[in-house]
């Protein structure tokens, strides 16, 4: 993408909120001029305002226009400055307004998201509305407006208190990803009559002013999981006229006016003031590249050919009056920026473009749980393990566990369930990944065998009769695969691995508590029975025959 077309995409964000027969309007240069007043010679009217601005046009009051003012970012129309019929005053300064600034975080949890904003130097108690925007920029640019949260209107609302403090929080449906053609944004609108409009936004420069707004990266992944940090900008900051709110200006004569447009100078005309004459250098922009953490440090170099006066030099935002920009993590981008040569007549200025290559930092695992790198525990028992990771560069970071060597998890957290099969060594690693690098932590588990007693099946009772042969079958099953041990309690009977034999005769008959056992070398489980030898009634036995005397 070239400087002119990223120029073109800077200048289309400021034009959220048109509606398409607005933006029509804007981009081929079709609206109406307004009719000339031929009644009046002079006349107070407004104007917008555009590039650096000194200390006397911050000092100036602002107004509203009369009727609404199309946005034209793209200086296309017949009358993309002004003036304008004026409108009410806000009561306050432009150096006022510029100086709102606002900072925040949009968090992205798969399916739903998060925006958690807080602004400074608000319109104190003022009205604002947050727009979450769709951009289609060039060859074919068009605009979606959509309020923040419900389509309606009804959660995109919020008040600044006295001192102009102001925050806005929403739990809302992801945004469209930003790609090279088109892009999300938001933007914060101020509310001059104290009311919002639903689904709309209202008048341009009469009771609805954009004073801030953010345009959404491109993301860096396909990541679910993500946080964006938002830094608010404004128009004049962004390089194009401030269009919602502007200053008076005393119009020159109609013939005046319609035999050559004048350029609008900060509220001033070229026509109208002989005291300083702006050129605009020719050709590309500079470019200077730097990594973030780096200082920007520019030392312009300019001549005058009069050579009778020190040269005054002057940058716009990010810069300090000094040329310097002290750059950190998370400011990567392209920033677009004008310095500004002056010999107290006339003025010449030249865009430079600054980009600021991102600085790859891997990301750290400030703290984790459990603290100690091995842990022993019995079988059964559950240890629940967390992280908490950072990133220098506010990546959004993802998370993997692994189970000796298996994905279990993708959360910064894992708990861990051990079983009666997980006796022996383990490892827990977690790896946290910014997609381009990483940090892990490694603990070793030890895990306990604990036994698990045989199971004995039940034996019922036995009832027998005298000479008859009772046969027991123990049977018994153990979890762990030990080898089971067969005992009896009673040493009537013979035992063969788990079969037990009792030959009883004519002497057994009574009543005997008997119990098995299973043994599988650590425990022993036991079952107790009756058996029960009832008496066997004999036939009596002839043991002789004699003569009677």
């Amino acid at each position: 993408m070239n400087f002119k077309t990223r120029l073109a995409v800077l200048l289309i964000i400021s034009m959220f909120l048109l509606s398409s027969c607005e933006v029509y309007q804007t981009l081929y240069g079709t609206v109406p001029k307004e009719a000339p007043e031929t009644t009046k010679e002079t006349a107070t009217k407004v104007v917008r305002v555009e590039g650096v601005q000194d200390e006397s046009n911050l000092a100036k009051q602002i107004y509203a226009v009369a009727t609404a003012a199309p946005h034209d970012p793209f200086k296309l129309g017949e009358n993309p400055l002004g003036p304008f019929d004026k409108g009410k005053s806000l009561g306050f300064t432009l150096g006022q307004w510029l100086s709102t600034s606002g900072i925040g975080i949009y968090s992205v949890d798969n399916e739903n998201a998060e925006l958690d904003l807080s602004f400074k130097n608000l319109v104190p108690n003022g009205v604002y509305t947050v727009w979450c925007s769709r951009i289609t920029f060039p060859p074919e640019p068009s605009i979606v407006d959509m309020p923040c949260g419900a389509e309606d209107g009804s959660e995109n609302s919020f008040a600044a208190d006295e001192k102009g403090a102001g925050s806005f929080s929403l739990k809302l449906k992801p945004l469209e990803a930003s790609t090279k053609e088109t892009a999300s944004m938001i933007a914060v609108a101020y509310h001059s009559d104290g009311k919002t409009y639903g689904a709309s936004p209202g008048d341009f420069g009469s009771y609805t002013h954009v004073q801030i707004f953010f345009t959404m990266p491109e993301p860096a992944s396909d990541a679910v999981k993500y946080q964006v940090p938002i830094k608010f900008t404004n128009h004049l900051d962004a390089g194009f006229p401030e269009q919602d709110v502007f200053v008076e200006v005393e119009e020159a004569k109609e013939e005046e006016v319609m035999e050559e447009k004048p350029t609008v100078i900060g509220e001033v005309t070229q026509e109208e003031t002989k005291e300083e004459e702006v050129t605009v250098s020719e050709g590309e922009p500079v470019v200077i590249v730097v990594q973030e953490t780096e200082l920007v440090s520019l030392s312009p170099q300019a001549e005058d050919p009069d050579k009778d006066t020190n040269l005054v030099f002057t940058f716009t935002s990010p810069l300090n009056e000094n040329g310097e920009w002290q750059t950190t993590y998370g400011d990567a981008g392209e920033y677009t920026i004008t310095l500004t040569a002056s010999d107290g007549e006339s003025t010449t200025s030249r865009d430079v473009l600054i980009i600021v290559n991102k600085k790859e930092e891997t990301p750290v695992i400030d703290s984790a749980s459990p603290i100690e790198s091995g842990l022993t525990i019995d079988e059964t028992q559950a240890v629940e393990f967390g992280v908490v990771a950072s990133d220098l560069n506010n990546d959004p970071l993802a998370y993997a566990w692994k189970l000796d060597g298996v994905d279990v998890g993708n959360e910064d957290t894992y708990a861990y369930q051990s079983t009666y099969e997980d006796s022996g060594t383990h490892t827990v690693k977690v790896e946290v990944s910014d997609e381009l690098s990483s940090a892990s932590k490694i603990w070793s588990v030890d895990v306990n065998n604990v036994n698990r007693k045989p199971v004995l099946e039940g034996i019922a009772d036995i009832e027998a009769g005298e000479t008859d042969t009772i046969t027991i079958t123990a049977l018994a099953t153990d979890d762990d695969g030990d080898e089971i041990i067969y005992g009896i309690s009673d040493d009537r009977f013979e035992q063969e691995d788990n079969v037990f034999t009792w030959q009883t005769d004519y002497d057994s008959a009574g009543t005997y508590e008997v119990t098995i056992s299973a043994n599988d070398g650590q425990d022993t489980t036991e079952q107790e029975f009756t058996v029960t030898v009832k008496n066997v009634n004999r036939a009596p036995v002839i043991t002789g025959i004699v003569q009677k005397k």
